[in-house]
């Protein structure tokens, strides 16, 4: 009886929690876990992991789909104003007069394509980014990659048409000017809405074969775009070949030079 006695144990019961005392100091004695209920418990922490890297996805996908709404109620509504700014002819476009029912593209159409090229484009070029120069934009996130690339993109077009005016202003040919402009805007017009279903075919084919793709047709549409401005060029005599070369030069490969060494050196972003 008294050795008994011995293991006779207190047990004490408080919620879901079963705490065991023991009453006798027995080496040999099992000491039972206590188990406690998940909210009693302390210094739990949860970490939770959240993949981050297709997360400008969904973003880029709603703002494509707004983009090719708009351009398709353009081309559903207005036809004729759509032909008018895609066509590649290097001829001045009627102007509205006071009195004319011409059907030119106005201002908000013009502004659209605008808006919506240097989106597309901007859109594109991160993508290359992530894809094709990973290791350039590390330690960036994706909204300050794509602030660099838009502000790029500005001052890219705006030096541009520096150039272009200073030259117009300085040889006395606003005409020229004016063709080359036009030309170059709607080949500009073009390449935006060409890039937006291309976009999203890049984004949910898993193949790069249409990254190329888009780069052929941008490079072919910008040669063709160049040539149409030697074209330009050689119709006035006051400018020999050495005058066109020197302009593209210039126009063209001086910046895109220097936004090849920022991007080549990285830190340059």
């Amino acid at each position: 009886m008294n050795d008994s006695l011995l293991y006779h144990f207190n047990i004490l019961k408080v919620g879901d929690t079963t705490i065991v005392s023991n009453t006798v100091a027995d080496s040999n004695a099992i000491i039972q876990p206590l188990p406690i209920n998940f909210f009693h418990a302390t210094n739990v922490q949860i970490n939770p992991v959240l993949n981050s890297d297709n997360s400008y996805i969904l973003i880029i996908t709603c703002v494509l789909l707004v983009l090719l709404g708009i351009i398709s109620t353009i081309r559903y509504f207005l036809p004729d104003r759509l032909s008018m700014i895609f066509s590649l002819k290097t001829e001045k476009q009627l102007q509205r007069t006071e009195n004319s029912n011409a059907k030119v593209p106005g201002t908000l159409i013009t502004g659209f394509f605008w808006i919506n090229f240097l989106i597309s484009t901007g859109i594109f070029i991160f993508i290359l980014f992530q894809r094709l120069f990973e290791n350039q934009i590390i330690g960036l996130s994706d909204f300050e990659v794509m602030s660099y690339i838009f502000f790029a993109l500005i001052g890219f077009f705006a030096y541009r048409f520096v150039v272009i005016f200073g030259a117009a202003t300085i040889f006395q040919t606003h005409n020229m000017m004016k063709q080359q402009i036009l030309i170059s805007r709607n080949i500009l017009f073009i390449t935006g809405v060409f890039l937006v279903p291309v976009i999203l075919l890049i984004l949910y084919v898993a193949s790069s074969l249409f990254i190329y793709v888009a780069l052929v047709v941008i490079a072919f549409m910008q040669a063709y775009r160049m040539w149409i401005i030697v074209i330009i060029g050689k119709s006035s005599a006051i400018f020999s070949g050495l005058h066109i070369i020197l302009y593209l030069c210039a126009l063209e490969i001086v910046p895109v030079l220097v936004l090849i060494r920022l991007i080549g050196n990285g830190s340059g972003l």
